[in-house]
């Protein structure tokens, strides 16, 4: 009966123990309270009640904030209150009681009966730091620099050639050195190397005009074709006021648009001279052809080429192109379309170089590349009288030059 008694009463100051640790207080607080006027009377009223319940405060604070609460809590120096402070990466104060550490109440010399609380100063154990140094006795240490130069005077040197040969044929002499005189000292000649001329390296060579080219035409592909391949090249007679022309040093880039806002690029053909192209400004890097070179103002050899353009023989299919044909349709799309779905139509005169005309009974389909990779089509319809040089280059297949 008696350790039953024992058991419970152990019980129960464990469970009191429990709530009593677990009832210690923490308080948070955000920038704005920080910030807000009755923050020091706050912190006063939380060191108060540490000093007065003997707890140990953990705080989490900004360390610009430090200062601050340690001065709210100690009511600026008034009060001794166990603090401890971490440095926090959020604009935010975590305060934390735990049990603090003992302190013991001395009586103070006056005759005043108010005790005063002294925070326990923990003293560190003393570490014996006299230690003597062992005793190893009488030792000497005898160095035998006299044995090591003993037989100097016997020693045989061998002077190699001065050419680093190997040669068997070659018999190096073999001198004994007599012992030198404390300050002379004779040494081997050494035979006198011709100086070796270091070769000047050359001069880079200058970046040639090829490379400067490709290098302006890198530059403007990726800054206004959108890094595409540009592999076709456009004479500047062809050249519309419609087109959009960018310049770097003698290089022209060319933007057109086709049906349905599909963009083609294009290098001009000829280096870029502002004396002999009229181009002008339309801002942002942005230039068009002169609209009175558009109409007749180009150089003469470029006028000459439209002549000899203008004097290519017309090539006639003999048959009218229908787009009515369903069957016929579908087929070359099979074949040469990959099924794509074709909605737009053309005209003979609207061809324009590297179209590709597939022919099947009076149905044509027209192929026009883009790039390496993509291509818009067409139906032909109407005269099939073409006006610009033609090349079969398969069964019912041409390619318009």
């Amino acid at each position: 009966m008696k350790s039953f008694i024992q058991n419970t009463l152990i019980s129960v100051l464990m469970l009191c123990s429990f709530t009593v640790a677990a009832e210690l207080p923490s308080w948070g607080m955000t920038e704005n309270q920080y910030k807000l006027p009755n923050f020091s009377s706050k912190m006063s009223e939380i060191g108060a009640q540490a000093t007065k319940n003997n707890w140990l405060l953990k705080v989490t604070a900004p360390k610009d904030w430090h200062a601050t609460i340690r001065n709210g809590l100690t009511n600026t120096g008034e009060r001794d209150v166990q603090m401890t402070f971490k440095d926090s990466l959020y604009q935010s104060i975590a305060i934390t009681a735990v049990k603090g550490a003992k302190v013991a109440k001395i009586s103070s010399s006056s005759s005043s009966d108010t005790p005063v609380q002294k925070q326990v100063i923990i003293d560190k154990p003393e570490i014996d730091t006299e230690v003597e140094a062992p005793d190893f006795g009488d030792t000497s240490f005898e160095n035998n620099n006299s044995d090591l130069l003993e037989g100097i005077s016997n020693m045989q040197i061998t002077v190699p050639p001065a050419n680093g040969s190997t040669d068997s044929a070659y018999e190096p002499s073999r001198t004994e050195v007599a012992q030198p005189e404390p300050a002379v000292r004779e040494t081997a000649p050494q035979a006198v190397s011709e100086p070796v001329v270091a070769a000047t390296p050359a001069a880079p060579a200058e970046e040639s005009d090829a490379a400067i080219t490709e290098e302006n035409k890198e530059d403007l592909r990726k800054r206004y074709a959108r890094t595409k391949r540009v592999e076709k090249e456009m004479s500047y007679a062809n050249i519309t006021s419609k087109d959009d022309l960018y310049i770097q040093g003698d290089v022209v880039l060319i933007k057109r648009f086709v049906n349905q806002g599909v963009v083609i690029y294009f290098w001009m053909q000829e280096a870029y001279d502002p004396a002999e192209h009229k181009l002008i400004e339309k801002g942002s890097g942005k230039y068009q052809k002169d609209p009175e070179a558009v109409a007749g103002d180009t150089p003469k050899a470029e006028r000459q080429e439209a002549v000899v353009e203008a004097t290519v023989e017309p090539t006639e299919l003999n048959f009218v192109a229908v787009d009515t044909n369903i069957e016929d349709q579908d087929d070359l799309r099979r074949s040469h379309a990959r099924n794509k779905r074709i909605d737009l139509s053309i005209v003979a005169d609207q061809l324009k170089e590297d179209d590709i005309l597939y022919v099947l009974n009076q149905t044509v389909l027209v192929e026009r590349p883009l790039t390496s990779a993509r291509s818009t089509y067409f139906w032909l319809v109407g005269d099939t009288t073409i006006t610009r040089a033609v090349e079969r280059i398969g069964d019912d297949e041409f390619l318009i030059k």
